[in-house]
This record gives structure tokens, C-alpha cells and sequence, in this order.
């Protein structure tokens, strides 16, 4: 089980890190509205990592936002 927790963490912690370049390279591009969007998910990828937002969203919670 914490193998299972280690490798969902190495990758999230790599999703994070290309988000990051992502952003650099959009704003570099001067794409700002791409690049904002990808900071936004960089953003909820460190909450995550954080524990600050859960990694899901029930269903009913997803469903009911809309």
C-alpha cells in the first residue's frame, strides 16, 4: 500500500514539474491565457501534493457544480 502511495506521489510530483515548464514555455510565447490555465493546474497539482484538495471528486459533488 505505500509502494502504491510512493509511485501516485512520483508521478504528481512529475506532473507538477512539467506543468511548471509547460507554463514557462507558454509565457515565454507570450501566450498568457495558455499560460495562466496551465499555472492554474500546476496550482491544484501542489494542493494535492500538499494535501490541502483532495486527488478526487465525488461524482455527486462534480455533477452538482455544474
Amino acid at each position: 500500500m505505500r509502494e502504491a502511495l510512493t509511485a501516485k506521489t512520483d508521478k504528481l510530483e512529475y506532473v507538477h514539474s512539467m506543468l511548471g515548464q509547460l507554463r514557462r514555455m507558454a509565457a515565454d510565447e507570450q501566450h498568457e491565457m495558455l499560460a495562466y490555465l496551465i499555472e492554474m493546474a500546476c496550482i491544484e497539482a501542489n494542493d494535492i501534493l500538499r494535501g490541502a484538495r483532495p486527488s478526487r471528486v465525488r461524482r455527486n459533488q462534480r455533477d452538482s457544480a455544474a
